[in-house]
Order: structure tokens, then sequence, then C-alpha cells
């Protein structure tokens, strides 16, 4: 039922790329409206969406559930990175470091949330905010280091300062002590609309940045048809052969739990490719290329990894 319920939802949220390609492709779209866009949803939208999410009475079962998301989180990027690391040897420098970065991260915010809580329910979006805090762990660690080749630069701070730790931090608040039934209802339902910007304006950004995608000599690349299968097929699968197993024997992984690391596991590149690239000096058009590409694709790999889920 829940690889049903993912199909449709895949579906749905493409249609919403269309208006961000028009907006693009007519010209109506002003320089900085993507990043504004962007900014919106980030600072604002995605913490609506996490904090409402914790705003119910303490739950046994959600605190584990977060748990069991919070240790297959880390297990899956220490296979990213491992399995990333193995490939793409040969690929020129510029090249490698993207291609790497791509295939660890995955767009676990900006398209995994919203299509977490449409495929499961509000309650998802406190694992999937689990799931983003070990994301920026590893991408403001592991992902600088990447780009820049120095350890120096990771940064501990970008990680507790950043929305989604900060917003998880005061929903888990609200969830553990308890005080839910203390927050304003106003608040609540001032949250709760913004919150419904969250995957409508997601996707119009990334359908904004599709626009600009060259699709001239890139299918020459043999490296992106290794990258497409790897990030968008083989990591998630390698995923859920390691979940399914250890749900036949620990009853408290349950389906939820292996739906956030799946659905989350099988995005495509993170969008903090190219924002990465062009920070650090990286090649960016060739990130770009690549979380264009692999956001193409999803909609047919995405639907194909959920079958996965009726195993």
């Amino acid at each position: 039922m829940i690889a049903e319920a993912l199909i449709y939802q895949v579906g749905l949220l493409f249609l919403m790329l269309i208006p961000g390609i028009i907006l693009a492709k007519c010209g109506l779209s002003t320089t900085g409206l993507g990043k504004g866009l962007a900014n919106l949803v980030l600072y604002v939208a995605q913490p609506a969406l996490i904090v409402v999410a914790y705003v119910r009475a303490f739950d046994q079962e959600i605190l584990m559930n977060a748990i069991w998301v919070f240790v297959f989180s880390i297990l899956s990027h220490f296979l990213f990175a491992g399995i990333a690391f193995l490939c793409f040897r040969k690929a020129e420098a510029s090249r490698q470091k993207m291609l790497r970065f791509a295939t660890i991260f995955s767009n676990a915010a900006y398209m995994g949330i919203p299509l977490i809580v449409a495929v499961l329910n509000e309650e998802a979006a406190i694992y999937a905010s689990v799931y983003n805090i070990t994301f920026n762990l590893f991408l403001w660690s592991l992902g600088v280091i990447i780009c820049t080749g120095d350890k120096k630069q990771a940064s501990v701070k970008k990680v507790l300062l950043h929305p989604v730790t900060i917003s998880a931090a005061i929903g888990l608040l609200i969830f553990l002590l308890p005080i839910d039934g203390y927050v304003p209802q106003i608040l609540i339902d001032g949250m709760t609309m913004l919150k419904d910007l969250v995957a409508p304006l997601s996707m119009i950004i990334i359908g904004m940045r599709l626009a600009d995608m060259k699709f001239r000599g890139i299918f020459r690349d043999r490296y992106l048809y290794e990258f497409l299968i790897v990030r968008m097929l083989l990591l998630p699968a390698l995923v859920f052969a390691i979940m399914k197993p250890l749900s036949l024997l620990l009853p408290s992984i349950n389906e939820t739990v292996m739906t956030v690391i799946l659905v989350t596991a099988a995005t495509p590149a993170a969008t903090a490719t190219s924002m990465f690239a062009e920070k650090y000096d990286g090649n960016a058009t060739y990130a770009g290329t690549l979380v264009s590409l692999s956001t193409l694709i999803a909609v047919l790999t995405m639907p194909l990894i959920s079958l996965l889920l009726n195993l």
C-alpha cells in the first residue's frame, strides 16, 4: 500500500516542477527569486513543518522509531561514503569530487521531507528531521572535506545552527517534557499554514534549476551512467537489504522506519551539490548536471525502488 502511495506522490511532486520550469523558460523568474524561495523554505516553511509535527503527547513508539531512523541514517551515510570513494577513481579530479559528493548526499530535505510526510503522515516529519540532522552532520564535515581537501574546514557550528537542527531541538523539547498542551492554538494553526508551502515551493525551486540544464554532450560521459545507477538504484537497494533482515529479527524496526530511510536514500542528488561547488570553487556546471539529471531520472527510479517495500 505504501509503495502505491509513494508512486502517486512522486508523480504529484514532479507535476509541481512544471511551474518552476515555465517561470524560468519564460523569463518570469527574476534574478534571485530561486534563492529567495529557497530561503523561505529553509528558514520558515521547513522549520514550521518540523516543529508542528512534534506538538503532540509523548509516545514511546514515536521515540523508538526516531532512534532507529537516527541509527540507520548514520549507517546509510557511512555506506554511501564507502561506495562513493570506491567509484569514479579514474574520473578527472574536479568531476570526481562532484560525483562522490552527489553520490553520498541525497535530496533528503527539499524532496525527502515533503514526500515522506505525504506518503505517511505529519508524524513522519519527526523522522525526516532526524535523518536530516545526520545528513547535515555529514554534509558539513565529510562534504566540506571532499570539496576542499582540508579537514580544518569542517564545521560543527554549521550543523548545530542549521534550521533543521534548531527546529528539531525545539520540537523535541515540546515532545519530551511534554508541554504540547501549552502551545497556543493560533501558533499551531500558523505553523500548519506555513508547512503546506514546503512541497510546492521546494519542487518549483528544483523546476527553475532544471530549466537551466544543458543536455548537449552530457550522455557521452560514462561516469554519469555509473553515478545514476549507484545513486538512484544501488544505494537505496543496499540500504533496504540491510534493514529488511534486521526488521525480521527486531520487531521495533517497523515499516514506517524502513519507508523513511528508503525514500530519503532513493531521492536524487542533493541541491547542496551545486551550492557547495559554487561555494568552494568546484565544477559547478558539472554539479548542476548531476543534480538535474538525477532529479529527472527519479520519476522512474523512485517508484521502482518503492516496490521493495512490498517484499
